[in-house]
């Protein structure tokens, strides 16, 4: 789901209607209308309650609502903690591309904005990269997944998220009516690589956990908007851990409506530990 939607839907339960959020948004009313259609696609149970001529958040609606400010204040200490350090202007902070279409909105929100002569220095790579650069000194922190065993001694972590991944295809793909993983045997996948972790390891892990075959990595992109193009007009397949990746490729694919989920797809924030100049944990809520 899109932060902004759960941005949206926190103005909602906070201020009462949609009108009141859209106010306080500084949006129209139907950019919160369709928000809430976004978020409602995303989930079986319902999210608002109809009473009277009133629309009431139900408990999941106030559970996301409850993620989306954790998750905000998260990113906020992350950078509240870098002004830490006296007269820095350079925040230097590793992504990998899901993680800097999620974060880097609220990380230039609560980082340049307060102070415009400050910087963020955004570097994209896989994870085994961006941990490597945090080791050597080149970035203050690195939102990415964990990779699997990995630990060290200098290194602090948290979570920050989960996110539901869903396998994509192009519209009317000729296994868009598949309801199970085993119905998608033998078809080719693309992903975006190498990595570490990601996406295709929760595609290898699903796969594992029922006993089938590996899928068939046939596609290797260097990033998702490149990726998602490629699975518009193919007949591959691809896992996406969040709808907001899917950019300009969005009216081209849909998701397969299987019956099982993927596994989880977490994102992590690393520091070091032991560097005094570093951006700290200490005002991160990390409460879920």
């Amino acid at each position: 789901m899109y932060l902004l939607h759960l941005q949206y839907l926190q103005a909602v339960i906070e201020h009462g209607s949609f009108a009141a959020a859209a106010q306080a948004c500084g949006v129209s009313q139907p950019a919160i209308s369709q928000g809430m259609k976004a978020l409602q696609a995303r989930f079986s149970a319902p999210l608002w309650l109809k009473e009277g001529r009133r629309l009431v958040p139900t408990r999941l609606a106030r559970a996301l609502a409850h993620e989306a400010q954790s998750l905000g204040q998260r990113i906020d200490g992350l950078a509240q903690a870098g002004t830490a350090v006296g007269g820095r202007r350079v925040l230097r902070v590793g992504l990998t591309s899901s993680a800097a279409m999620v974060c880097g909105p609220l990380l230039y929100q609560d980082w340049c904005l307060p102070n415009p002569r400050r910087t963020l220095a955004m570097e994209t790579a896989d994870e085994g990269s961006l941990l490597a650069g945090l080791l050597q000194g080149r970035l203050d922190a690195v939102i990415a997944p964990r990779p699997r065993g990995f630990s060290h001694p200098d290194v602090v972590e948290r979570r920050l998220y989960e996110l539901q991944p869903r396998i994509y295809a192009r519209r009317r793909h000729p296994l868009a009516q598949a309801r199970a993983l085993s119905d998608l045997k033998g078809a080719a996948w693309a992903c975006v690589g190498p990595s570490v972790s990601g996406p295709v390891d929760v595609l290898t892990e699903a796969h594992r956990v029922r006993r089938m075959p590996a899928p068939r990595m046939t596609v290797r992109c260097p990033d998702f908007a490149s990726m998602l193009h490629l699975v518009g007009q193919s007949e591959l397949l691809a896992v996406v851990p969040h709808p907001v990746l899917l950019g300009a490729a969005a009216p081209l694919l849909a998701p397969l409506q299987l019956a099982e989920s993927l596994p989880l797809y977490g994102m992590w924030l690393f520091e070091l530990g032991s560097r005094p100049c570093g951006v700290g944990l200490e005002s991160l809520d990390v409460q879920h």
